[in-house]
Formats: structure tokens, sequence, C-alpha cells
């Protein structure tokens, strides 16, 4: 039993593809026997023998345990066949009496004397037609006749409407009769009720099956989304649109609607920095209400009452923590740089000196992130910390736990300034002359870096 013995994280993905490599097999021949079992059934009954036998069913089990040499217990075999034996029973049992029940209709109308009667010889004849229908009705949406053989991803769109599902599954080759399909979904209503996302169909389904899933949100695919700290919300609107199949102008329009912030308990103009990065499970082609409602719970439920608290230590509220620590996030590579570079804004608001954040920037030219030039400095905005004093209108990303947490909880220093020394942390300094030797610093590194580069 060697390979049996743990080995490395690399090995789980291999097995679990030869267990699903295995459980299609096991779908497949569970289902020919599920066959086997009806025709089964049918001689017996041609042959006026017993449906089933109990003895040979004793002796399938008993064979099946003495062979047994796999990690099961005898009798979980013994219970698994068990099982399989008793579906078989109940095919053989469930045919039998739906082709006699047939048998008996026909046979009491055609041996009826009303038969020969003009009249009634046209009623029999459109009662027939009629259960030839129900019978052709319950094959098409309720007999499983060929085992699956292939996995199939469909996606329904939002705002769909139902004949073009109807082609979408049909294309797939789920649908055994387009027509009838689309006739019983309006005839029945389920038209109306087909969920958008993403599914995952065996093929040879029940057309039933198929009804029962697309109306149904519990079969729709999850999606993992992650969205990282320090995104801007038109760049989550876009990861949103990829991974879960939203509306992307919607989405932003509602995280700029202040109503619908207000709506959502959060005192603003609107959502950025509200939006609190994590790694989410959504449904594919939820509403965007309902993806932002819970990206905003997210945020509330971290920001509690002891955090609340700590605004008043700071001297700031709630939006102000959010706007400041976004500054923060877009500045921050390292988590523990974050309180002191928090700190530094605090002295710079002390002193009513600009903020002079870059991320503020990146926030308003409309082809950020990128690289800034001086010119983009001199842009007019109220967001424009180089040309205004204090902190902009509001958040310029949605910044993460440990950025809030920085602003909450700054580190008491003197430093005034501060560069990137090239590794993606910063140098800190006290006088506008130290910050000069170290932006040079800076700058012979990038350009070091550039000669490497070329050569």
């Amino acid at each position: 039993m060697g390979w049996l013995k743990r080995k490395d994280k690399n090995d789980i993905e291999k097995w679990r593809r030869k267990i699903d490599k295995i459980d299609v097999k096991i779908v497949k021949l569970l289902n020919r026997r599920a066959r086997y079992a009806n025709e089964i059934g049918k001689i017996k009954e041609e042959l006026n023998l017993p449906i089933y036998s109990p003895e040979r069913e004793a002796q399938v089990i008993q064979n099946v345990v003495k062979h047994n040499y796999g990690p099961l217990s005898d009798m979980a075999i013994k219970r698994l066949y068990e099982r399989i034996i008793d579906e078989s029973r109940r095919l053989e049992r469930e045919s039998a009496e739906q082709r006699q029940k047939l048998k008996d209709k026909i046979t009491t109308h055609i041996n009826s004397s009303a038969l020969y009667n003009g009249k009634n010889l046209i009623k029999k004849f459109v009662l027939l037609l009629f259960l030839l229908l129900i019978y052709f009705f319950n094959r098409q949406f309720f007999m499983l006749e060929l085992p699956p053989t292939r996995f199939v991803l469909v996606e329904i769109p939002k705002n769909t409407p139902f004949k073009q599902v109807v082609n979408i599954l049909s294309s797939e080759n789920l649908l055994r009769s387009k027509t009838l399909f689309y006739y019983v979904g309006k005839v029945f209503g389920f038209d109306k009720k087909v969920k958008a996302g993403k599914y995952i169909f065996v093929d040879n389904l029940p057309m039933a099956v198929v009804i029962i899933e697309i109306t149904n949100p519990n079969y729709v695919l999850s999606v993992s989304v992650t969205i990282p700290e320090g995104t801007m919300a038109k760049k989550i609107a876009g990861i949103l649109k990829a991974k879960v199949g939203i509306d992307s102008t919607k989405f932003m329009k509602l995280v700029n609607d202040p109503d619908f912030a207000r709506k959502l308990g959060i005192e603003a103009n609107g959502l950025e920095g509200y939006l609190m990065p994590d790694t989410y499970i959504f449904i594919w082609g939820d509403d965007e209400e309902n993806i932002i409602e819970k990206m905003v719970s997210e945020f509330k439920e971290f920001y509690n009452d002891s955090l609340k608290k700590r605004e008043k230590v700071v001297g700031l509220n709630t939006h102000q923590v959010v706007t400041l620590a976004s500054i923060v996030e877009g500045e921050a590579r390292f988590d523990d740089e974050k309180p002191r570079i928090a700190g530094v804004y605090f002295n710079r608001l002390r002193l009513k000196m600009p903020l002079e954040a870059d991320p503020t920037i990146q926030y308003i030219i409309p082809d950020g992130p990128r690289r800034l030039f001086y010119k983009d400095l001199k842009i007019e905005s109220p967001y424009n910390t180089y040309l205004r004093q204090g902190l902009p209108p509001g958040p310029v990303n949605n910044p993460g736990r440990s950025s809030i947490l920085a602003v909450l909880y700054p580190e008491k220093n003197k430093f005034l300034y501060f560069v990137s020394d090239g590794s993606g942390r910063h140098i800190f300094s006290r006088t506008y002359d130290e910050h000069l030797r170290a932006v040079r610093k800076y700058r012979k590194i990038i350009l070091s870096r550039k000669d490497r580069e070329k050569n």
C-alpha cells in the first residue's frame, strides 16, 4: 500500500483528477446497469417470472464482499451493493407498473362496446392520442435514457429573452426537443423564472432537470473574487465585470450615488473607500446592489465601535479616516511602514503643509496608475494635494484594514518627508535638505538600474 502514503501538495490535484475520472466511469456504469435492469424487467414480465430474485441478490452481495480487497470494509461494500440492487429492483417494478397501466387503459377502451359507435370511436382515438402524448411528454421530460458522457459549461447573460435561453441550451445539445421546451416554458411560466448565471450541466439530462436547475439560484456557479487593497472603484467594477458578469456602468452609478450610500448607512457622497478589499464568494450574474451591499457590510463589520472611539483621539471623523487611509494605502507597499507614513501626514496636517500625496494625483488622471510627470501635479482638482492644503474631499481608493488601523494608531514621529529607496520601502526625513539628499540618492538608483537594463 505504499502508493497511499502521503507525498506532497502537488500530488493532491493528480489524485483528484484520477478520482474525477473514476466518478465519471461509475456514473456511466450505474446508468448502464439501470438500463439493463429495465430490460430484465421487460423480459421477466413476458416470461411471467418474478420481477426480482432475493436469492440472486444475496449471491451477488456475497460474491462482491468475498472479493473485496480495497480499503472499504466488507459491511460498507455490502451496504453499497444493497443500495444499488434496491434501485435496480425499484426501476424494474416502476417500469413494469407503468407498462401495465398503459396496457390496461388501452385494452379497456379497445374492448369497450362503445368503440364501435362512430362518435365514441373518435373519442377513443383522441384519448389514445392523448395517452401517446403523455407518454411522449413523460419520455422527453422525465426519463433518463442515456448515461451522462460529458460536462457542459453554460452561460446565461442577464436579461436574456427566453427564446435566446432555449437557443443557448440547444446549441450545447442539452435539449431533446427545442420546440417542446420553449412552449412548455411559456405555458407553465418557467420563462419568467430563469436565473442569469453560469451553470455546469451533464449531457443526456431529462428536460425537467434542466428546467429545475436554470430556475433555481442554488445551481448557479459560485465565483471566488479577490479585491486587492488600494483598488479604485472603477478597477473593482472591471474585475467584477470579468469575474461575475456585472454591468460595470450600473455598478459605478451606484457607487457614486449619495442616496444609495446613505441607504447603506454610509454618510458620504459615494462609496469609494468603503468597498472593503477581501476575497468574496459571489453568485455569477448577481445584482450589482447585492455585491456592493456585501462589500460595504464587510467594511461596517470591521469598523466597529472601538475603532470609532479612536477617531476622537486622532481628531478625525470616519470619512476623514478612510480618506487618509486610502492615501496611506496608495503610498505603502509594506504594512510595517503604514503607521510611520500616517504619522508623516498627521505632522503635515498639523503644520498646515500640503500633503503632496501622489495617490491623489493618480486618482484624477484618466490613465492611471502610471508614472507621474510635473504637469500632472498642476491639474486643477479638489483632489490635488499638491495645490490644496488638507485632506481631499474623499478616499482615492479602497483601503485595506491595515491602512485604516495605521491612521487610527499612527506612529508619533517628527518626519515631514519620505521618498522611495528603490526597493519598495521609503527613506524618511525631518528636514527638506535631508529629503533632497534622499531624492538624489533615489534618482541615482533609478539611473543605475536603467543603465543595467540597457546593457
